[in-house]
């Protein structure tokens, strides 16, 4: 009985151990999520950003080239 007690208390250990680490991976993966979005909405706005200026730039060249003509 006392053999049987002493496997469930290391059992018992063993598996809160585990979930403890399974606990800690898991705050790790939702915090490397959230700053993977973050990075996403980042790039996204530089990206509109960016056709934006060349927009504008492709706007100037249209202008710059009807005056040559």
């Amino acid at each position: 009985m006392r053999d049987r007690a002493e496997k469930q208390q290391q059992d018992l250990t063993r598996i809160r151990a585990e979930r403890d680490d399974l606990r800690s991976q898991a705050q790790l993966l939702a915090r490397i999520v959230q700053v993977l979005g973050i990075e996403n909405h980042q790039l996204k706005e530089a990206s509109t950003n960016l056709r934006r200026q060349l927009a504008a730039q492709g706007a100037v060249r249209d202008l710059t080239r009807r005056r040559r003509t």
